[in-house]
């Protein structure tokens, strides 16, 4: 049996608060911050994991924000419009914000082999594949979002983008921590709110497909993460640990 676990965006860290019904699973499945989270935790430890996902959240905020294409508080929304702007004049010109060094500076010290694995696209053979056995990698994996950094290894991105959580190696028997994004509360409003939308539904397409022909079992997440209430909700789990 497997856990699958991860999210699309800022929603992705939703499915933290599920995750101690399954500290004694080593068999996961991950993808996104979620999966990140897991990889640090089963390192480092809960306080290590928290401390640096909520210091990644911080850094990489705006572009995060920009990417999730969420509902915008109001006074956010003029920054958020020049924010759009300026990004997709970045993207226009390169795949990627920024560079490997600062991802790979939420990497250090995470080492040893895992029995986790993370949930990837190949950019080159355009086939879903999974890094697994050392858990820097399937950590580094897992933070390589498309847009954000360069791919992981020059081809690797994670899957978020395609099925926003991991489905594509489901098993008989296997769980899914099935968070996907409620759209009906978020209407696109400016051209590149458009693009990310068209993908982020035919990424909802593809893991219903997916999860429709599968007798896996699943656990619905309900609490809804997005870039107004992120940092509250981080604090939210840090208080519970």
């Amino acid at each position: 049996m497997k856990i699958h676990f991860g999210g699309y965006g800022f929603q992705g860290l939703a499915s933290i608060e599920y995750l101690g019904d399954f500290e004694s699973e080593s068999r996961m499945v991950l993808n996104g911050l979620a999966g990140y989270y897991v990889a640090v935790e089963r390192a480092m430890g809960k306080k290590e994991a928290l401390y640096r996902l909520s210091k990644f959240v911080d850094e990489f905020f705006v572009t995060l924000e920009v990417m999730d294409s969420g509902a915008l508080s109001s006074k956010k929304i003029v920054s958020g419009k020049l924010e759009r702007i300026r990004h997709c004049c970045i993207w226009s010109k390169s795949n990627h914000i920024y560079g490997i060094a600062a991802r790979d500076s939420y990497l250090d010290g995470i080492a040893g082999e895992t029995e986790l694995s993370a949930e990837v696209f190949n950019l080159e053979t355009r086939k879903v594949e999974l890094i697994r056995d050392d858990m820097r990698e399937v950590a580094a994996a897992c933070i390589s979002i498309p847009g954000l950094f360069a791919p992981y290894n020059d081809v690797y991105v994670t899957t978020t983008y395609l099925s926003q959580i991991p489905v594509s190696f489901l098993s008989e028997g296997d769980i899914v921590i099935l968070n996907l994004r409620n759209l009906s509360t978020d209407k696109p409003s400016t051209a590149s709110e458009i693009i990310f939308r068209a993908m982020e539904i035919r990424s909802l397409n593809y893991a219903k497909m997916i999860l429709a022909n599968s007798s896996c079992a699943s656990v619905r997440v309900k609490t809804r993460v997005h870039s107004d209430n992120v940092f509250d909700y981080l604090d939210q789990v840090r208080r519970s640990v």
